[in-house]
């Protein structure tokens, strides 16, 4: 995770936060799903899944969180692969669309994506309000 966050740009890495949400995670199959992609037996890629609810949808989805698969690895299929389970997976959960969100700048995830039959959303961008010290407890 903490590659990925790196890569990414992704600022508050801190590795005990993480372990906990890891584990909160892993502990609760209504949050998600996650999958490690190996190569020659080595860790070397990941994909979190989380599980949403939308009306405009029609029901469950699925949003891939995070995928990193590691820089000497790729192209060779191992994100490619972590997707196709993720999706075929995600649909026997019940789902009824997978997404995700990548940079605006991010050429390579996007053709990626596309390869697989995602298309971007037009005419939507994400927005996003951080909970503050006064939002309460």
């Amino acid at each position: 995770i903490g590659a990925y966050w790196r890569h990414d740009g992704i600022a508050g890495f801190d590795p005990a936060r993480l372990a906990a949400q890891v584990r909160e995670f892993l502990a609760d199959p209504a949050l998600g799903r996650a999958w490690l992609g190996t190569v020659d037996g080595r860790a070397e890629a990941y994909l979190l899944c989380t599980f949403v609810y939308s009306f405009e949808h029609g029901g469950r989805m699925a949003e891939i969180d995070e995928l990193y698969v590691a820089e000497r690895c790729r192209g060779h299929g191992v994100g490619t692969r972590l997707v196709e389970h993720a999706i075929a997976t995600t649909a026997r959960a019940g789902c009824v669309a997978l997404q995700m969100q990548v940079a605006d700048g991010n050429d390579g995830a996007q053709a990626f994506y596309a390869s697989l039959g995602f298309t971007v959303k037009a005419g939507y961008r994400l927005w996003v309000r951080e909970r503050r010290p006064s939002d309460g407890a």
